[in-house]
């Protein structure tokens, strides 16, 4: 956790029963100590512009000179929100403005960098990503939000050669592994049936098995993996399941 940054703005309505609310928080972390900070990217203006840049010496302390990029800013931050006739005005409910995205990533990031939202919304970070010479993904699982960003895209970024891809699967980070639940997926597929024996069991007495082994190659994913009973599991080993099948087969077990 490095910071908690306040977002102020002034713009909208005013309550007579409370002090009004103007502010957002935005949590700023990082993964470990080490991390990126672009501050001379995010410099402001002083708020004392006539002030001399050259350091000034009291007694013996020497207090730095003003930098000619401006200050670092402060925790919080004012950029103002977007009004109703703003430009950028998409009609998604939570959209922010360009500038503050446009901060956060210029502050967070290098040129050439990835960004992700994987809540992208209306596209707002994906245009300032673009705005800002970075690479970006976004996504979101709103059929609107899909709208507003092949528009928004379209419109703000003509020239951008993109693609907006709309998945109507159930996306997983599973890929080349396992899935989770892929037990009770795969009761469900053989329908409670052993895939040695065709016997069915219970679920508590089914067990996972690869059906190429994990010895001779096979992969620790969903399309290598079935349900046999223990009987089957203890006879098949490390044999491919081609052989339990013949060798069920040959005692009359499994035609």
């Amino acid at each position: 956790m490095q910071n908690e940054i306040v977002w102020c703005y002034g713009s909208g309505g005013a309550s007579k029963k409370r002090f009004s609310r103007k502010h957002d928080t935005v949590f700023f972390y990082t993964l470990g100590r080490e991390y990126l900070f672009n501050v001379d990217s995010v410099r402001e203006p002083y708020s004392s512009p006539h002030k001399s840049m050259t350091p000034k010496v009291v007694g013996s302390k020497v207090y730095q000179k003003m930098h000619p990029l401006g200050r670092i800013p402060f925790d919080w931050w004012q950029i103002p929100i977007l009004t109703n006739s703003d430009k950028q005005r998409t009609g998604y409910p939570t959209q922010k403005p360009l500038a503050l995205l446009q901060r956060i990533i210029k502050a967070s990031s290098n040129q050439g960098d990835i960004i992700l939202d994987p809540f992208c919304g209306c596209a707002t970070t994906c245009v300032a990503a673009e705005v800002e010479s970075r690479q970006w993904i976004g996504i979101d699982v709103s059929d609107l939000a899909f709208q507003l960003v092949k528009t928004r895209l379209k419109n703000t970024l003509p020239s951008l050669d993109w693609e907006v891809i709309h998945r109507t699967d159930t996306p997983t980070d599973r890929v080349g592994k396992r899935s989770k639940d892929i037990k009770h997926t795969l009761y469900g597929r053989q329908e409670g049936a052993c895939n040695g024996c065709l016997s069915w069991f219970p679920f508590r007495n089914m067990t996972l098995d690869h059906l190429i082994p994990r010895v001779k190659g096979g992969a620790d994913t969903d399309d290598n993996l079935q349900l046999l009973c223990g009987a089957c599991n203890s006879k098949k080993g490390d044999r491919p399941m081609e052989e339990l099948i013949a060798a069920l087969a040959a005692e009359g077990i499994r035609q």
